[in-house]
């Protein structure tokens, strides 16, 4: 076996580590030099990378997969503007060379240039139309157009290709777009089936259960993605939501808080804890989280169905610390910005 076949094999099955040592010692020619380019891509070494890919253009200046991968490189660093100066070369000097269609598709959606994008897909595809993440990745940025039932035509040619987490996950996202939750459960559980620790996935999934009132299932998913996750801000703020829903008012004021010792400038949280404080007469906390409130940029709908909830709960109450706190919760709505 020679050098140059063992680093491929090692960078192929994720030993990039070790390619780049053998490489080190080995002749260098223009095999070799892109191979260590290639191995620093893997290892996220991009700089590098690029450093080895502008090497083998100065012995080859015709080199295409130079070109598409230090395009590639610098399009991990978000240099998107030069990586398409590289793509625009590949494809100069290979007008088939599908992979720098796809690679170039992939920055044009970074920049939110959607139908080049799409334009650059469809080359790929017909280039090489067994390309499922050209498929995938053409049916995000068709859902980025709101063009959901061709977002779906997409992905479900790429999983008739090839049955990964990505697109399962994607055509979840879609199906959520179309407000179809339990069909979009399936695909996260496939996802997750592909992928079990997957906290976006989770996070999703939890979020589609919310959404057709499975509300266990939900806490389930949000409490693997803290188990996964301690920190996770959206899990700590959306599973009090669903303690709130279930009447476990003190388990969500709990949680709340929490994420406000985490992170104390995060408005959800105050949001959400002023109306759990409110329910479980804790008046002073509701009124500091009511005050801090106005310290964030939120929308005036948020301020209003803040309120609003807080008033239709206090309504039920008889007490006279909750027809006081009623009346300051009204000399507060006065600051709500018109």
């Amino acid at each position: 076996m020679t050098i140059e076949t063992e680093a491929k094999e090692l960078i192929n099955t994720g030993k990039s580590e070790e390619a780049l040592k053998i490489l080190e010692n080995a002749e260098e020619n223009l095999e070799t030099i892109l191979l260590r380019g290639d191995a620093y891509y893997e290892t996220e070494q991009f700089e590098k990378a690029i450093e080895f890919y502008t090497k083998a253009l100065q012995l080859d200046e015709k080199c295409e997969k130079a070109y598409n991968n230090r395009g590639n490189s610098k399009g991990r660093m978000a240099k998107f503007e030069e990586a398409i100066s590289d793509y625009n070369k590949a494809i100069e000097l290979n007008p088939e060379y599908s992979d720098a269609y796809f690679n170039r598709g992939y920055v044009y959606y970074n920049l939110k240039k959607i139908l080049a994008a799409i334009s650059d897909y469809n080359k790929a595809i017909e280039l090489n139309p067994e390309n499922y993440m050209a498929y995938n990745n053409r049916g995000n940025a068709k859902n980025y157009l709101k063009d959901y039932e061709e977002a779906l035509s997409d992905f479900n040619k790429s999983l008739e290709i090839n049955s990964n987490h990505n697109t399962y996950f994607n055509r979840g996202l879609t199906k959520e777009c179309l407000k179809d939750f339990e069909n979009a459960v399936e695909d996260y559980n496939k996802a997750l089936e592909l992928k079990p620790d997957d906290v976006q996935i989770l996070l999703k999934r939890a979020f589609a259960h919310y959404n057709t009132q499975q509300y266990e299932n939900a806490e389930q998913d949000y409490n693997k993605v803290l188990k996964l996750d301690e920190n996770n801000l959206e899990a700590f703020i959306s599973l009090g939501v669903i303690k709130h829903k279930l009447d476990k008012d003190e388990e969500a004021f709990q949680l709340y808080t929490k994420v406000i010792d985490l992170n104390s400038e995060y408005p959800d949280a105050y949001i959400n804890r002023s109306i759990c404080a409110s329910k479980l007469g804790k008046y002073d906390v509701a009124e500091q989280d009511l005050e801090k409130m106005f310290t964030f940029d939120i929308f005036r709908n948020d301020y209003l169905s803040t309120y609003n909830e807080i008033r239709e709960i206090l309504s039920e109450k008889d007490d006279e610390n909750s027809k006081n706190f009623m009346e300051k919760l009204e000399e507060l709505s006065l600051r709500i910005k018109k």
